[in-house]
């Protein structure tokens, strides 16, 4: 009897600590609630503000402009073509941003479930601007680096909101998972085409050389180098909400706490 209720003991001790071992694993592997606070501005400002608007209808008036003044040179013989980025350069993702600051989640969380729904919106004056190139003869390349499962509703998106021309060969999804780069996709479409104008809301979407600029100083030194390209080659559009451009704040760091993230932004503010 003594030797049962001892057995029994010892049972109960052992799953007891099944158990808690389970729990505390749970708990340890449970992901830290991201701290968005910090985003609510740049969302609201995207999505609220009469200067957001402004500062798109600006990119895309100079993008006409740019393209009848190549338009007027008669003497480029290849086809013209105009590359642009998806995500906060032709459309805002931007209710993403405010579901996942309303759930405290972060990116990747709900980004395949939100793409497959087609809900981005047309930033003011891409719509126009792209079918009035693709009236004069200008073929528009659609390069991002959504990945290749989201391209039926990629292209769903784009064309229920009236992008011209959306097709398996002006849409180039991001073809190599382990590979953000779009310098392949654009040398590509260069071979082929007059590359009238290039525009996206992350220097990446211009040029290799912001690829290898991976810190503030790089970035800026990069930007500084490059100036005579913005607003004659390159265009971008406004988005300060998450970027390249962020990643460089943490030195590309994705292993740190949001604390560690929180400490990091403020160490980096000038006053």
């Amino acid at each position: 009897m003594k030797n049962l209720k001892r057995m029994s003991r010892h049972l109960f001790i052992a799953v007891a600590v099944i158990v808690s071992l389970n729990y505390g694993s749970a708990f340890a592997q449970s992901p830290e609630p991201a701290d968005k606070e910090n985003e609510v501005l740049a969302t609201l400002w995207v999505q609220q503000s009469g200067e957001y608007r402004a500062l798109c209808y600006q990119a895309y008036n100079l993008a006409h402009m740019l393209l009848d003044r190549d338009l007027r040179n008669h003497r480029i013989r290849m086809r013209r073509a105009v590359i642009v980025d998806l995500d906060e350069t032709v459309w805002s993702t931007s209710t993403y941003a405010a579901m996942n600051i309303k759930q405290r989640k972060a990116y990747p969380e709900g980004w395949e479930p939100w793409m497959q729904q087609a809900r981005a919106t047309a930033l003011p004056g891409a719509v126009e601007f792209l079918n009035y190139a693709t009236s004069r003869g200008v073929r528009v390349f659609y390069v991002t680096n959504r990945k290749p499962v989201a391209t039926e509703a990629t292209a769903e998106n784009l064309t229920r909101l009236g992008f011209p021309r959306v097709n398996n060969e002006t849409l180039l999804m991001r073809d190599d998972p382990a590979v953000e780069s779009k310098t392949k996709r654009r040398k590509t479409i260069g071979a082929k085409y007059h590359v009238v104008l290039l525009m996206g809301d992350d220097l990446n979407d211009f040029d290799e050389v912001f690829e290898k600029s991976k810190t503030i100083a790089g970035r800026i030194e990069a930007v500084d180098r490059m100036r005579s390209q913005f607003g004659t080659h390159f265009i971008a559009t406004p988005n300060p909400m998450y970027g390249n451009w962020a990643n460089a704040l943490y030195e590309y760091n994705f292993k740190l706490s949001e604390k560690e993230k929180s400490e990091k932004r403020h160490s980096l503010l000038k006053d």
